[in-house]
Protein backbone atom coordinates (compact mmCIF):
# COMPACT_ATOMS: atom_id res chain seq x y z
CA UNK A 1 0.00 0.00 0.00
CA UNK A 2 1.25 3.43 -0.87
CA UNK A 3 2.31 5.94 1.72
CA UNK A 4 0.39 9.25 1.67
CA UNK A 5 3.75 11.02 1.74
CA UNK A 6 4.93 9.37 -1.48
CA UNK A 7 5.00 11.68 -4.47
CA UNK A 8 2.46 10.93 -7.18
CA UNK A 9 3.60 8.35 -9.72
CA UNK A 10 4.14 9.46 -13.31
CA UNK A 11 1.31 8.64 -15.73
CA UNK A 12 1.29 4.99 -16.72
CA UNK A 13 3.33 3.84 -13.70
CA UNK A 14 2.19 2.59 -10.31
CA UNK A 15 4.00 3.24 -7.08
CA UNK A 16 6.18 0.39 -5.96
CA UNK A 17 4.53 -1.55 -3.06
CA UNK A 18 6.54 -1.66 0.14
CA UNK A 19 6.09 -2.79 3.68
CA UNK A 20 5.63 -0.42 6.59
CA UNK A 21 8.93 1.08 7.70
CA UNK A 22 10.52 0.59 4.30
CA UNK A 23 12.10 3.76 2.86
CA UNK A 24 10.02 5.44 0.17
CA UNK A 25 10.99 4.81 -3.45
CA UNK A 26 11.07 8.55 -4.17
CA UNK A 27 9.31 8.06 -7.45
CA UNK A 28 11.66 5.32 -8.71
CA UNK A 29 9.95 2.67 -10.85
CA UNK A 30 11.50 -0.43 -12.42
CA UNK A 31 11.75 -0.69 -16.20
CA UNK A 32 8.82 -2.44 -17.85
CA UNK A 33 9.14 -6.22 -17.73
CA UNK A 34 11.75 -6.38 -14.94
CA UNK A 35 10.96 -8.59 -11.93
CA UNK A 36 10.15 -6.80 -8.69
CA UNK A 37 12.75 -6.93 -5.93
CA UNK A 38 12.28 -9.09 -2.88
CA UNK A 39 10.04 -7.66 -0.18
CA UNK A 40 12.03 -5.48 2.15
CA UNK A 41 15.08 -5.27 -0.13
CA UNK A 42 16.53 -1.81 -0.31
CA UNK A 43 17.91 -0.49 -2.50
CA UNK A 44 16.67 -2.55 -5.46
CA UNK A 45 19.31 -4.38 -7.51
CA UNK A 46 21.04 -2.49 -10.28
CA UNK A 47 19.74 -3.21 -13.73
CA UNK A 48 21.24 -2.79 -17.16
CA UNK A 49 19.65 -0.38 -19.64
CA UNK A 50 17.51 -3.18 -21.09
CA UNK A 51 16.18 -4.37 -17.74
CA UNK A 52 18.58 -7.31 -17.36
CA UNK A 53 20.19 -7.38 -13.90
CA UNK A 54 23.94 -6.87 -13.85
CA UNK A 55 25.87 -10.06 -13.23
CA UNK A 56 28.87 -10.49 -10.96
CA UNK A 57 32.06 -8.63 -11.81
CA UNK A 58 34.21 -10.61 -14.27
CA UNK A 59 37.26 -12.14 -12.64
CA UNK A 60 40.47 -10.17 -13.12
CA UNK A 61 43.26 -12.01 -14.95
CA UNK A 62 46.13 -12.96 -12.64
CA UNK A 63 49.12 -10.67 -12.75
CA UNK A 64 52.18 -12.33 -14.25
CA UNK A 65 55.00 -12.86 -11.73
CA UNK A 66 58.02 -10.59 -11.91
CA UNK A 67 60.64 -12.30 -14.10
CA UNK A 68 63.65 -13.64 -12.25
CA UNK A 69 65.93 -12.40 -15.04
CA UNK A 70 65.71 -9.10 -16.84
CA UNK A 71 65.45 -9.72 -20.57
CA UNK A 72 68.34 -9.07 -22.91
CA UNK A 73 67.37 -6.19 -25.24
CA UNK A 74 67.44 -6.66 -28.97
CA UNK A 75 70.76 -5.78 -30.63
CA UNK A 76 70.74 -2.07 -31.53
CA UNK A 77 72.84 -2.59 -34.66
CA UNK A 78 74.75 -5.01 -36.80
CA UNK A 79 77.15 -7.54 -35.23
CA UNK A 80 80.08 -5.66 -36.73
CA UNK A 81 79.04 -2.43 -35.06
CA UNK A 82 78.54 -4.19 -31.71
CA UNK A 83 82.00 -5.77 -31.93
CA UNK A 84 83.61 -2.41 -32.67
CA UNK A 85 81.81 -0.74 -29.75
CA UNK A 86 82.71 -3.58 -27.38
CA UNK A 87 86.36 -3.49 -28.48
CA UNK A 88 86.53 0.27 -27.94
CA UNK A 89 85.08 0.06 -24.43
CA UNK A 90 87.32 -2.84 -23.40
CA UNK A 91 90.37 -1.02 -24.80
CA UNK A 92 89.60 2.10 -22.77
CA UNK A 93 88.88 0.06 -19.65
CA UNK A 94 91.78 -2.38 -19.64
CA UNK A 95 94.57 -0.86 -21.76
CA UNK A 96 95.86 1.53 -19.03
CA UNK A 97 96.06 -1.30 -16.51
CA UNK A 98 97.78 -3.66 -18.93
CA UNK A 99 100.23 -0.91 -19.87
CA UNK A 100 100.98 -0.40 -16.18
CA UNK A 101 101.67 -4.13 -15.86
CA UNK A 102 104.16 -3.93 -18.72
CA UNK A 103 105.91 -1.00 -17.09
CA UNK A 104 106.03 -2.91 -13.82
CA UNK A 105 107.43 -6.00 -15.55
CA UNK A 106 110.19 -3.90 -17.14
CA UNK A 107 111.19 -2.67 -13.69
CA UNK A 108 110.25 0.99 -14.10
CA UNK A 109 108.58 1.44 -10.73
CA UNK A 110 107.21 4.79 -9.68
CA UNK A 111 109.08 7.02 -7.33
CA UNK A 112 108.13 6.60 -3.69
CA UNK A 113 108.90 10.26 -3.05
CA UNK A 114 105.96 11.30 -5.27
CA UNK A 115 103.56 9.17 -3.24
CA UNK A 116 104.58 10.92 -0.03
CA UNK A 117 103.73 14.41 -1.32
CA UNK A 118 100.17 15.67 -1.13
CA UNK A 119 99.87 17.69 -4.35
CA UNK A 120 101.28 14.99 -6.66
CA UNK A 121 99.07 12.44 -4.91
CA UNK A 122 95.98 14.57 -5.54
CA UNK A 123 96.92 14.91 -9.20
CA UNK A 124 97.49 11.17 -9.40
CA UNK A 125 94.08 10.39 -7.88
CA UNK A 126 92.32 12.78 -10.26
CA UNK A 127 94.06 11.20 -13.24
CA UNK A 128 93.20 7.72 -12.00
CA UNK A 129 89.53 8.67 -11.58
CA UNK A 130 89.50 10.10 -15.10
CA UNK A 131 90.88 6.88 -16.57
CA UNK A 132 88.41 4.78 -14.55
CA UNK A 133 85.30 6.76 -15.49
CA UNK A 134 86.17 7.32 -19.16
CA UNK A 135 84.80 3.93 -20.31
CA UNK A 136 81.56 4.56 -18.41
CA UNK A 137 81.15 7.94 -20.13
CA UNK A 138 81.69 6.26 -23.49
CA UNK A 139 79.14 3.58 -22.59
CA UNK A 140 76.63 6.29 -21.66
CA UNK A 141 77.18 7.97 -25.04
CA UNK A 142 76.75 4.70 -26.93
CA UNK A 143 73.58 3.79 -25.05
CA UNK A 144 72.09 7.24 -25.72
CA UNK A 145 73.03 7.13 -29.39
CA UNK A 146 71.52 3.66 -29.81
CA UNK A 147 68.43 4.70 -27.76
CA UNK A 148 68.97 1.81 -25.35
CA UNK A 149 69.25 3.44 -21.94
CA UNK A 150 70.97 2.19 -18.80
CA UNK A 151 68.27 -0.43 -18.02
CA UNK A 152 69.41 -2.27 -21.16
CA UNK A 153 72.65 -3.25 -19.41
CA UNK A 154 71.02 -4.11 -16.08
CA UNK A 155 71.13 -0.72 -14.35
CA UNK A 156 67.38 -0.60 -13.76
CA UNK A 157 65.42 1.29 -11.13
CA UNK A 158 66.74 0.64 -7.62
CA UNK A 159 64.53 -1.66 -5.53
CA UNK A 160 64.67 -2.14 -1.74
CA UNK A 161 65.44 -5.83 -2.30
CA UNK A 162 68.65 -4.79 -4.09
CA UNK A 163 70.03 -3.51 -0.79
CA UNK A 164 69.49 -6.82 0.99
CA UNK A 165 70.90 -8.80 -1.91
CA UNK A 166 73.89 -6.47 -2.09
CA UNK A 167 74.68 -7.07 1.58
CA UNK A 168 74.27 -10.84 1.10
CA UNK A 169 76.65 -10.77 -1.88
CA UNK A 170 79.13 -8.71 0.14
CA UNK A 171 79.19 -11.33 2.93
CA UNK A 172 79.49 -14.12 0.36
CA UNK A 173 82.32 -12.22 -1.35
CA UNK A 174 84.22 -11.82 1.89
CA UNK A 175 83.91 -15.52 2.77
CA UNK A 176 84.83 -16.61 -0.76
CA UNK A 177 87.94 -14.43 -0.83
CA UNK A 178 89.07 -15.79 2.55
CA UNK A 179 88.82 -19.36 1.25
CA UNK A 180 90.47 -18.61 -2.11
CA UNK A 181 93.28 -16.63 -0.47
CA UNK A 182 94.15 -19.71 1.60
CA UNK A 183 94.05 -21.93 -1.48
CA UNK A 184 96.25 -19.66 -3.61
CA UNK A 185 98.64 -18.35 -0.96
CA UNK A 186 101.42 -20.61 -2.28
CA UNK A 187 101.44 -18.66 -5.56
CA UNK A 188 102.79 -15.62 -3.72
CA UNK A 189 101.67 -12.03 -3.53
CA UNK A 190 103.18 -8.57 -3.77
CA UNK A 191 102.70 -5.92 -1.10
CA UNK A 192 100.99 -2.87 -2.55
CA UNK A 193 100.68 0.38 -0.60
CA UNK A 194 97.23 1.57 -1.68
CA UNK A 195 97.04 4.26 1.01
CA UNK A 196 100.54 5.54 1.88
CA UNK A 197 100.85 6.19 5.61
CA UNK A 198 102.97 9.29 5.02
CA UNK A 199 99.94 11.15 3.64
CA UNK A 200 97.45 12.92 5.99
CA UNK A 201 94.71 10.74 7.43
CA UNK A 202 91.89 12.86 5.98
CA UNK A 203 93.32 12.46 2.49
CA UNK A 204 93.67 8.70 2.92
CA UNK A 205 90.04 8.43 4.06
CA UNK A 206 88.80 10.47 1.08
CA UNK A 207 91.01 8.43 -1.22
CA UNK A 208 89.63 5.16 0.19
CA UNK A 209 86.02 6.27 -0.33
CA UNK A 210 86.71 7.45 -3.89
CA UNK A 211 88.53 4.24 -4.78
CA UNK A 212 85.77 1.97 -3.40
CA UNK A 213 82.89 3.86 -5.02
CA UNK A 214 84.70 4.24 -8.34
CA UNK A 215 85.66 0.57 -8.52
CA UNK A 216 82.15 -0.54 -7.58
CA UNK A 217 80.45 1.47 -10.32
CA UNK A 218 82.98 1.42 -13.15
CA UNK A 219 84.12 -2.19 -12.99
CA UNK A 220 80.61 -3.62 -12.65
CA UNK A 221 79.17 -1.41 -15.40
CA UNK A 222 82.00 -2.27 -17.82
CA UNK A 223 82.84 -5.91 -17.04
CA UNK A 224 79.40 -7.17 -16.10
CA UNK A 225 76.68 -4.86 -17.40
CA UNK A 226 78.02 -3.72 -20.76
CA UNK A 227 80.44 -6.49 -21.79
CA UNK A 228 78.21 -9.41 -20.84
CA UNK A 229 75.16 -7.80 -22.43
CA UNK A 230 76.98 -7.15 -25.71
CA UNK A 231 78.35 -10.70 -25.78
CA UNK A 232 74.87 -12.11 -25.27
CA UNK A 233 73.55 -9.90 -28.07
CA UNK A 234 76.33 -11.30 -30.27
CA UNK A 235 75.09 -14.82 -29.36
CA UNK A 236 78.38 -15.82 -27.74
CA UNK A 237 78.42 -19.07 -25.74
CA UNK A 238 77.62 -18.76 -22.05
CA UNK A 239 81.17 -19.72 -21.10
CA UNK A 240 82.55 -16.85 -23.18
CA UNK A 241 79.98 -14.41 -21.77
CA UNK A 242 80.99 -15.26 -18.21
CA UNK A 243 84.72 -15.88 -18.61
CA UNK A 244 86.01 -13.30 -21.10
CA UNK A 245 85.23 -10.02 -19.23
CA UNK A 246 86.05 -11.63 -15.88
CA UNK A 247 89.41 -12.90 -17.12
CA UNK A 248 90.36 -9.41 -18.33
CA UNK A 249 89.27 -8.03 -14.96
CA UNK A 250 91.42 -10.59 -13.16
CA UNK A 251 94.48 -9.79 -15.31
CA UNK A 252 94.38 -6.19 -14.09
CA UNK A 253 95.12 -7.45 -10.56
CA UNK A 254 98.29 -9.35 -11.47
CA UNK A 255 100.30 -6.44 -10.05
CA UNK A 256 99.27 -7.73 -6.61
CA UNK A 257 100.75 -11.15 -7.39
CA UNK A 258 99.45 -14.34 -8.98
CA UNK A 259 97.69 -15.51 -5.81
CA UNK A 260 95.57 -12.35 -5.39
CA UNK A 261 94.87 -12.28 -9.15
CA UNK A 262 93.47 -15.83 -9.03
CA UNK A 263 91.45 -14.90 -5.95
CA UNK A 264 89.97 -11.87 -7.70
CA UNK A 265 89.24 -14.07 -10.73
CA UNK A 266 87.19 -16.40 -8.54
CA UNK A 267 85.32 -13.46 -7.04
CA UNK A 268 84.65 -12.08 -10.52
CA UNK A 269 83.23 -15.41 -11.66
CA UNK A 270 80.73 -15.31 -8.82
CA UNK A 271 79.69 -11.78 -9.80
CA UNK A 272 79.50 -12.73 -13.49
CA UNK A 273 77.33 -15.78 -12.70
CA UNK A 274 74.96 -13.66 -10.60
CA UNK A 275 74.58 -11.07 -13.34
CA UNK A 276 74.03 -13.77 -15.96
CA UNK A 277 71.23 -15.22 -13.83
CA UNK A 278 69.50 -11.95 -12.93
CA UNK A 279 70.89 -9.16 -15.15
CA UNK A 280 70.66 -6.71 -12.24
CA UNK A 281 73.64 -4.47 -11.49
CA UNK A 282 72.66 -2.67 -8.30
CA UNK A 283 73.31 -5.63 -5.94
CA UNK A 284 76.72 -6.17 -7.55
CA UNK A 285 77.64 -2.48 -7.32
CA UNK A 286 76.71 -2.37 -3.63
CA UNK A 287 78.55 -5.62 -2.87
CA UNK A 288 81.64 -4.41 -4.72
CA UNK A 289 81.69 -1.06 -2.89
CA UNK A 290 81.23 -2.74 0.49
CA UNK A 291 83.91 -5.34 -0.23
CA UNK A 292 86.52 -2.83 -1.41
CA UNK A 293 85.57 -0.48 1.41
CA UNK A 294 86.12 -3.26 3.95
CA UNK A 295 89.56 -4.02 2.56
CA UNK A 296 90.56 -0.34 2.59
CA UNK A 297 89.31 0.11 6.16
CA UNK A 298 91.51 -2.80 7.19
CA UNK A 299 94.47 -1.03 5.59
CA UNK A 300 93.65 2.25 7.33
CA UNK A 301 93.29 0.61 10.72
CA UNK A 302 96.26 -1.72 10.26
CA UNK A 303 94.21 -4.90 10.77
Amino acid sequence: MADPTDPPAPPGQQPWPRTPGQPPAWGWAPPPGSPPPATGAWPPPRTAPHGVPYGPEPPQPPQPPRPARNPVPAPPGSPTMLRLELGLVLLLAFAPGILGLLVLALGAAGSSEVETKLVPSVVGIVFQLFLSWSPVLVIGFLLARNREGWPGIGLTRFRPSDLGMGVALWVASYLLVLVLALLFQSFGQREVDFLPESLPLWFRVVQAVLLAVTAGFTEEIVARGYAQTRLEQLRAPTAVVVLLPTALWGVLHVYQGLGPALTILGLGLMYAWYFHRTRRLWPLILAHILFDGTQLVRILTGL
